[in-house]
């Protein structure tokens, strides 16, 4: 008679519990700087098939021959000018996106060195193919696009394992930084589960190009927890779970095995930057474990933090003391509710009590003004805190001309709804209403800056998250401003990792915040751009990159000492270099050679 089978297989279940203070640590890559190789380790088939170290035809002849990779290339050797050249003039013949990213995403499974190269010869040109914001194809199409691995996907049917999991990762000592989605709110679609990769993969290339971040010290992750999306759960092509999403106490259990991994194998100093997980998981999230990781939410900080230093530069035009705006928030998305929290820390910081700071910042949401005695509930619970005391009002028109705010700010809310009765009323508000029209992509905003300027007579100062041309209005060119997270994301990545922080407060988006405003340009400002040039935005993250270095050391945040003497050129000295690596190592003599025979060698000793 047999016995019973032993269980080979360990199923997914309950987390082990672990204690934040008996967590054992396996590494810090905070310390780790060399990132190379060892030589031993390595082959010249490896060379070939990593895409770390391969340098396709910039192979010298002698490195071909001791690698022993000799015919299995063409005899030419090109220099890494000449590879870009080639592939620009190649990308420059594609007549569709989709095709231009095939090309890219191709060439970076290849030979990642040359594929930043490439992105950092032309930026306007290349990385602008990765951006999702205008039309969101990217994110809609994943599903049937994806061909290589950029990141790591955790679902949860590796719950209980997720320590073991995120070891699977090739270069896992190299790690500083995680990029995390659940894809719950992603663009102002909503749920798209792991189609919501492609937006922390841009957010992985932005740091490397417009921060010099080292692409081995980013890790993407999608946490894999199901969708509500019925046309993703009825589609075959879906690569994703195919079920609908966990509860809110299943994601928190899971959640917090993650950040426990995350904790135990990278250190506290390791960066988590979540991205498209809603308001309210981001802000849970941040209440738990941002004392004990370097937690940050790129929609509710980051991109709020934009949003404020957009005010900044507004107010360098409208002459506003910051304390006499009053801001009307259409919407209880991300961004909206970190903007308003941000515009509170700033207020407290200027010395205003927390009622006070709030008394200027109204909600509106499809009921009507966020107010106490309304007796609809509010759409989310994330209003309530910003309640004002006054009689309920109804309709977006009514509430402007009640409140009378110059700042009227919205995302997520609906094809143009911001409407012309809208913008009127905003017009007779103020002399110069500021506009932020946030939602994405492009068919999705609120209104366009060309209605904008029409129905406030040209008086105000149009914000959207989208790149848009120069409009005219009364032979006048303005430039709408644009609010991104590209401003900020790098900079402030690039100064925590650097200074060695453990946690993140508030205040580092206040300072990133205002040095971006610092660096607007008083010709743009009168075409009502209230950003720094776009084009200038690895000078301007480095500046944000030096603010919070400077920050880090003045709150004794940072553990890297002695603080650097000139930070600027530390910064610079850390930054990820283009080029290609020597791959073959010095040769040296290990014999000393004698002159002449032993017999006569006492003879050349002897003095002449």
């Amino acid at each position: 008679m047999h016995g019973k089978r032993k269980q080979v297989e360990q199923c997914a279940a309950k987390k082990e519990k672990l204690s934040i203070e008996d967590l054992s640590r396996s590494t810090d890559n905070f310390w780790r700087s060399d990132m190379t190789v060892s030589p031993s380790e390595m082959s010249g088939r490896k060379f070939l098939r990593y895409r770390n170290y391969n340098k396709g035809l910039a192979f010298t002849h002698r490195e071909r021959q001791l690698l022993s990779i000799q015919g299995l290339m063409p005899w030419k050797v090109l220099s890494m000018e000449q590879q870009i050249e080639g592939l620009t003039t190649y990308f420059l013949s594609l007549n569709n996106r989709l095709a231009k990213y095939i090309f890219l995403t191709d060439l970076e499974a290849r030979n990642r060195t040359l594929f930043y190269a490439l992105l950092m010869s032309h930026q306007d040109m290349f990385i602008k193919v990765f951006a999702n914001a205008v039309t969101g194809d990217l994110v809609k199409q994943y599903s049937d696009l994806y061909t290589a691995h950029r990141g790591m996907f955790i679902t949860y049917l590796d719950r209980g394992h997720i320590y073991s999991v995120l070891r699977n990762w090739p270069q896992v000592k190299s790690v500083r930084c995680l990029i995390v989605t659940n894809g719950r709110s992603v663009l102002s679609w909503g749920d798209q589960g792991v189609n919501g990769t492609p937006v922390i993969n841009y957010k992985m290339y932005s740091n490397v190009v417009h921060g010099g971040i080292d692409p081995r010290f980013i890790l993407p992750i999608t946490l894999d927890v199901g969708t509500d999306n019925e046309q993703l759960l009825a589609s075959h092509q879906y690569c994703g779970v195919r079920q609908k999403r966990i509860s809110k106490e299943e994601f928190d259990d899971f959640f917090e095995e993650f950040t426990s991994a995350v904790l135990r194998l990278f250190g506290s100093r390791s960066i988590i930057q979540t991205k498209d997980f809603g308001a309210s998981e981001a802000l849970n999230n941040l209440a738990l474990y941002r004392h004990q990781q370097c937690i940050t939410d790129i929609d509710l900080q980051y991109l709020g933090a934009c949003g404020l230093a957009g005010i900044f530069g507004a107010l360098q035009i409208t002459q506003v003391a910051f304390k006499d705006n009053v801001l009307l928030f259409h919407g209880a998305t991300s961004f909206c509710i970190g903007m308003a929290n941000m515009c509170v820390a700033h207020l407290k910081r200027m010395g205003m009590n927390d009622s006070a700071a709030r008394s200027n910042i109204w909600f509106y949401d499809t009921k009507g003004l966020v107010v106490h005695n309304r007796r609809e509930p509010f759409d989310s619970e994330l209003v309530e805190d910003f309640q004002q005391l006054h009689e309920p009002v109804e309709g977006l028109v009514e509430s402007i001309d009640t409140v009378k705010p110059n700042i009227l700010i919205g995302f997520g809310l609906g094809e143009r709804a911001f409407t012309k009765d809208v913008l009127r009323a905003m017009e007779r508000s103020t002399e110069h209403p500021i506009i932020f029209a946030m939602s994405r992509p492009q068919e999705l905003m609120e209104c366009t800056p060309e209605d904008a300027f029409v129905y406030t007579k040209g008086r105000c100062i149009f914000i959207s998250s989208i790149k848009l041309p120069p409009i005219k209005y009364a032979n006048k060119v303005y430039q709408p401003g644009y609010c991104s997270g590209d401003y900020i994301i790098s900079g402030l990545t690039l100064g925590v990792m650097l200074s060695g922080m453990s946690t993140v407060p508030d205040e580092t988006f206040l300072v990133a915040a205002e040095r971006l405003a610092s660096l607007v340009w008083p010709s743009d400002l009168q075409m009502r751009d209230v950003y720094a040039p776009v084009r200038k935005l690895r000078l301007i993250n480095l500046q944000i990159a030096d603010a919070v270095l400077s920050f880090a050391y003045r709150r004794s945040l940072a553990s890297l000492f002695p603080e650097p003497a000139n930070s600027m050129h530390y910064i610079q000295s850390k930054l990820y270099n283009i080029s290609y690596e020597s791959i073959i190592s010095k040769t040296y003599c290990m014999q000393d050679y004698k002159i002449a025979t032993d017999e006569s060698q006492s003879y050349y000793k002897e003095p002449i």
